[in-house]
């Protein structure tokens, strides 16, 4: 087992000293669908729409050879929800929700192509950080008994943030809402491909295809969870919004990517040693 791990340490480190990396600024845009564990959820009850999002942050790439290299991201995403009623004979009921997430995939990749061209697929995991979101509702009962109003009475959309720890909320707390078990560490798988182009100076541009399984729900329903809309003294039922759903993604994003070589870094002070013996 020793002797294994010291083959491992003298293959892995002279190929860390002499590795490229790359780094700079990532933008895309997302197509977002939302997927429920409940199937008769939006097939019966309501419809909830796909989303278009944006995401931005950087990218980082370690490449051991020309073909292989480990790819990741750190990158703030963007998504939301718009749930509408199918006109049933319930009440007519309107729910927008952002949400916002820091999310890190890392991804193996495979390059193929020639300088200046040069296409590639990748593939790894993904965790993403449910930070917090915001939204508003509205609903047909809001017009018996509005929660919020103007001056003159007329009822308003209820607009809300949403919140972890529900152990302080009040029932007349309507801008608030209270996800009791959320999943804010989520986990997916991601896919994809795309090319880049060297360019002058060192740098390279890069335009990306991927699509993210997430395999966790936004949140579990219980019995007590206060999302997302209370009504005071009881003259409004719990509004409960169904949080067991996750996100598949399609993104297209773009990068501008700057390069450091370890390997000329390391001959640049080489070079610089036997200068100043010559002086010497």
């Amino acid at each position: 087992m020793k002797s294994l791990l010291a083959i491992l340490i003298v293959a892995i480190f002279p190929s860390i000293s002499y590795g490229q990396y790359w780094f700079g600024p990532k933008v895309g845009v997302s197509y977002i669908d939302h997927v429920y564990q409940d199937k008769t959820y939006e097939r019966d009850s309501f419809n909830v729409d796909a989303n278009v999002n944006i995401q931005f942050g950087v990218a980082l790439s370690y490449s051991a050879t020309d073909r292989y290299s480990v790819y990741g991201e750190l990158v703030y995403e963007r998504i939301g929800k718009t749930l509408r009623d199918k006109g049933s004979d319930g009440e007519s009921v309107y729910s927008n929700m952002t949400n916002h997430f820091i999310s890190v995939p890392v991804m193996l990749r495979v390059t193929l192509g020639k300088v200046p061209f040069h296409y590639f697929v990748n593939g790894g995991p993904r965790l993403s950080y449910w930070v917090g979101g915001k939204g508003v509702h509205d609903l047909d009962a809001f017009e018996e008994f509005p929660p919020v109003s103007d001056d003159d009475g007329n009822p308003l959309p209820v607009e809300y943030k949403i919140k972890f720890n529900s152990e302080n909320a009040s029932p007349d707390d309507f801008a608030t809402a209270y996800v009791s078990k959320p999943n804010r560490l989520q986990f997916g798988l991601t896919l994809g491909g795309g090319v880049y182009f060297d360019l002058a100076a060192g740098s390279r541009l890069m335009l990306d295809f991927r699509y993210t399984w997430v395999h966790s729900n936004m949140a579990s329903n219980t019995p007590d969870d206060t999302n997302l809309i209370r009504g005071s003294s009881g003259d409004l039922d719990y509004y409960r919004e169904n949080l067991e759903y996750y996100h598949n993604i399609a993104t297209v994003g773009v990068a501008y990517l700057f390069g450091y070589n370890s390997e000329l870094k390391r001959k640049g002070k080489s070079t610089s040693k036997e200068s100043n013996k010559k002086k010497k």
